[in-house]
């Protein structure tokens, strides 16, 4: 009698978890748990991570995009200035261009600025501004301009402007085109501008994009004008019957009317 309940209580306890044993098992099911968690959560971040590089990317695509119909569209009319000032040891960049059309629907005689503001935790984000040239009633009136700001891009290390000047062969952070007097009046933009951006994780990146030259004018007067220039030349018939009329000389080689 005594040996068989012996043998019971052997058997009971074979069949039965001892506590370290369940310790055990629930230590390795939760190293377990957290493995998966680890791995699921670095997953996460990595998709994450590859798909903002990937926003990045197409938003600087569709910038340099927008900076080349931009530049290479300049109307002959249109008044290019370029300032760099020093704020908090960064040096923040203003290209402003008058007389422009807008970017939003292609309505002309805009003023478009790419500028760049400083953050107050370090760094700077790159703006764009557009308004309508201003009105000489408004201006009268004390009227408030219509200006639409859009960030273009937040958190940058570095973003420089920068003109290519033919005469010096520099690139130069200022320029400045003075208002005309007379209209209507052509400017003499430089061929170049220089973009140099930094994001947060990247190398720094340079972008060049040409700037259209200014065109010369040409007068068409009717018929009936005098058959000289004031300046003792020919006029030169057109087809349709009417008069061409070659502006004079600039400087430079281009031609123009003051």
């Amino acid at each position: 009698m005594n040996a068989h309940r012996l043998t019971t209580l052997r058997n009971g306890r074979r069949a039965a978890f001892t506590l370290l044993e369940m310790i055990i098992v629930l230590g390795i099911t939760a190293l377990v748990i957290t493995a998966i968690y680890t791995i699921t959560q670095g997953t996460l971040t990595l998709a994450d991570d590859v798909h903002r590089a990937e926003a990045r990317d197409t938003r600087r695509h569709a910038f340099a995009t927008f900076c080349e119909s931009l530049f290479t569209s300049l109307p002959a009319t249109s008044m290019l200035n370029l300032k760099t000032t020093q704020s908090g040891g960064q040096y923040l960049n203003e290209l402003e261009l008058q007389n422009v059309p807008s970017p939003f629907d292609g309505t002309p005689n805009f003023i478009v600025k790419l500028y760049t503001q400083g953050l107050a935790g370090g760094g700077m984000r790159l703006m764009l501004s557009c308004q309508p040239m201003p009105n000489p009633n408004d201006v009268l009136k004390n009227k408030p301009a219509n200006v639409t700001t859009v960030v273009l891009f937040d958190e940058l290390f570095q973003c420089d402007w920068r003109l290519y000047t033919p005469a010096t062969q520099q690139w130069v952070t200022i320029w400045a085109e003075e208002n005309p007097t007379a209209a209507p009046m052509i400017f003499q933009h430089p061929p170049l501008v220089e973009l140099v951006m930094e994001q947060p994780g990247e190398e720094s990146q340079r972008q060049v994009f040409w700037i259209a030259p200014s065109q010369p004018l040409t007068l068409v007067q009717p018929a009936t004008a005098p058959a000289t220039q004031p300046n003792g030349q020919p006029l030169s018939q057109l087809p349709n019957g009417q008069i061409n009329v070659q502006a004079p000389a600039v400087p430079g080689g281009q031609t123009g009317l003051r």
